[in-house]
């Protein structure tokens, strides 16, 4: 009987073993899931953090880029306007120089049409003088 009830007692244990052994293998079999599933998350965000980088890394060349070809622009605008200064620094002078030579030609038009003047005076008094003399 001692035997028995010793028997018993060992069944008793070995059931609430059995009960937690199979307690702790689902709670082991859920952190398990639970690793495997923070696993894949982990896996999707570094899988997500890497398309960013190369997203971010595209759009950093393609501001580079625009920014290199704002400075070619500017250069160029920068190039363009001292041109244009130049051209209407020498468009002012030339003009100014064409006022005064117009302004030279105006003088001698005028000299040479008070000279016609004085020779169709003299012309008309000498032809006048000559038609008395006969």
């Amino acid at each position: 009987m001692a035997h028995n009830q010793e028997a018993a007692q060992l069944h008793e244990k070995l059931q609430e073993t059995k009960a937690k052994w199979a307690e702790l293998h689902d709670v082991v079999i859920a952190i398990a899931k639970r690793e495997s599933a923070f696993e894949k998350q982990i896996n999707n965000l570094k899988a997500n953090l890497c398309s960013k980088n190369e997203e971010a890394n595209a759009i950093e060349e393609k501001r580079a880029k625009m920014e290199e070809r704002l400075k070619r622009i500017m250069e160029k605008n920068r190039l363009h306007s001292t041109t244009n200064v130049e051209h209407d620094s020498r468009l002012s002078a030339t003009k100014d120089e064409r006022e005064q030579l117009q302004a030279k030609i105006d003088k001698l038009q005028a000299k040479i049409q008070d000279q016609e003047d004085s020779l169709i005076f003299e012309k008309t008094y000498v032809i006048y003088h000559m038609k008395k003399k006969t």
